[in-house]
């Protein structure tokens, strides 16, 4: 019997295997498909890999303000995707190494809790075999959803999964279906590697939430505007037809395209299908329930990541992995903390964000002052030639102290962590503004941020 059993090894059941390993557990490791889950092999790596590359597109026709010259160049996204594929297979191979020299046994096959103990292991051929385990974590991750007709065939109509995975020849057109994080960075990607992109949404704005400030979305907006990609807002396909290798598409405000590929990004669903045959308690959208402790009805069965009803994020499944493990091995349980959750988004602009903005701290009756600062003055922005952008810093309105902010530019999903712990310490905007920041650097952009709160006002 194996001290604990993790099913799926995306983020949150790598960080697991990585955990319990230090802790001296003997641990078994049950994955259907690639190590290293959706995360590694078809979102966050290659996305921000092919991103980097979309970046350094924009960035060439700037290079002449260095004196380097190029007259012409050619762009060949078959060559991005397959050295893409090489990035991501040394992560895998690198992961399979790890595990190979700990000894730590993969079963790979489909996995189901088919008692308190045991997890009964599916393979391709439809052998199956038992295996049992004291503790047991459910990491199996999620699955793109889809909406109406829109049904994915892996040819015309694909989700982003089939876009990382398997499309190594870029489209000439594409509808995507889904105005937020995934539609705004595969459809920047796409365009800046050239494919001509529209994007439906069916709220009034890109990145729909509250948690992402209406101020971004403009910016976003004006971004995408300016390297023609169009939008279409409060509108939805209402239908399709396929033609002559073309996709024929009516949308609900009356205009009609006519495009390659319609790209779904609605959202993702918990992969939580025959998950169990002992009654693991599910919601309505089949979200794995658990107690403050992330055990399920069954103390000894755990659930993190994109199965719980936590926000889908690669880093909130790995902090979910170390809180299950400590309460695994100690009577001293602890709970997870989402309120500081860093959040960073990789399209037209870098975008991080954390705490509350101006939206969520109204609807929880807090009162702000914001101080606000562009990128264009800041000197490290100018001399790496990325000086669009901006950062707005949150602090309540009586006590100063910060409780959130947006950062719009370069760098913005590294500078965020700053800001995190300065809102954890409840640093004021006198604090904020008083640390020593080096110079030039990205992040004394947060000291003139600052400067109308904790000083005042020069205009």
């Amino acid at each position: 019997m194996y001290d604990l059993i993790v099913i799926g090894m995306g983020p949150g059941g790598y960080e697991a295997v990585l955990t319990a390993l230090r802790k001296k557990l003997n641990v078994a490791v049950v994955e259907k498909s690639k190590l290293g889950g959706n995360c590694l092999n078809r979102a966050c790596i290659p996305t921000k890999y092919l991103r980097s590359g979309a970046h350094s597109i924009e960035k060439l026709s700037k290079l002449k303000n260095y004196g380097i010259m190029i007259e012409s160049y050619s762009i060949d996204y078959k060559t991005a995707f397959e050295s893409k594929e090489k990035a991501i297979g040394f992560l895998r191979k690198s992961l399979e190494q790890l595990l190979k020299s700990k000894k730590v046994p993969v079963f790979n096959g489909k996995g189901r809790i088919v008692g308190k103990n045991q997890v009964e292991v599916s393979y391709p051929d439809g052998k199956t075999e038992v295996i049992e385990g004291k503790n047991i974590i459910i990491a199996t991750g999620s699955y793109p959803a889809s909406v109406g007709k829109l049904v994915p065939d892996g040819n015309y109509i694909i989700t982003t999964e089939d876009y990382m995975e398997k499309l190594d020849t870029l489209p000439s057109s594409m509808l995507v279906v889904g105005g937020g994080v995934a539609g705004c960075e595969i459809g920047f990607i796409a365009k800046t590697y050239g494919c001509n992109v529209y994007i439906v949404e069916l709220q009034d704005r890109l990145l729909p939430s509250n948690a992402v400030s209406t101020e971004i979305s403009k910016n976003l907006l004006r971004k995408f505007n300016s390297i023609g990609i169009k939008t279409f807002f409060n509108t939805t396909v209402e239908d399709f037809s396929i033609e002559n290798s073309k996709v024929n598409v009516k949308l609900s405000n009356g205009e009609s395209l006519t495009v390659d590929k319609i790209l779904l990004t609605v959202g993702r669903k918990p992969n939580t299908n025959d998950i169990d045959t002992i009654g693991i308690e599910k919601d309505e959208k089949g979200f794995i329930k658990v107690n403050q402790y992330l055990q399920t009805n069954y103390e000894n069965i755990y659930a993190i990541g994109d199965v719980v009803n936590s926000p889908m994020l690669a880093h909130v499944a790995a902090y979910e992995a170390k809180i299950a493990l400590h309460n695994i091995m100690s009577d001293s349980k602890k709970t997870p903390d989402y309120t500081l959750t860093p959040w960073a988004i990789f399209s037209g602009y870098e975008i991080g964000y954390v705490g509350l903005n101006e939206e969520t701290a109204k609807s929880k009756g807090i009162e702000v002052v914001s101080g606000y600062f562009p990128y264009t003055y800041n000197e490290k922005a100018v001399d790496e030639l990325d000086s669009e952008g901006y950062v707005r810093l949150y602090f309540e309105k009586n006590s100063k102290k910060l409780i959130g902010a947006d950062v719009v530019g370069i760098g913005a999903s590294e500078i965020i962590h700053e800001i995190a712990v300065f809102v954890k310490e409840g640093y004021t905007a006198e604090q904020v503004h008083e640390f020593i920041y080096f110079h030039p650097s990205l992040s004394e952009i947060f000291a003139f941020a600052s400067y109308d709160v904790a000083v005042g006002k020069l205009f």
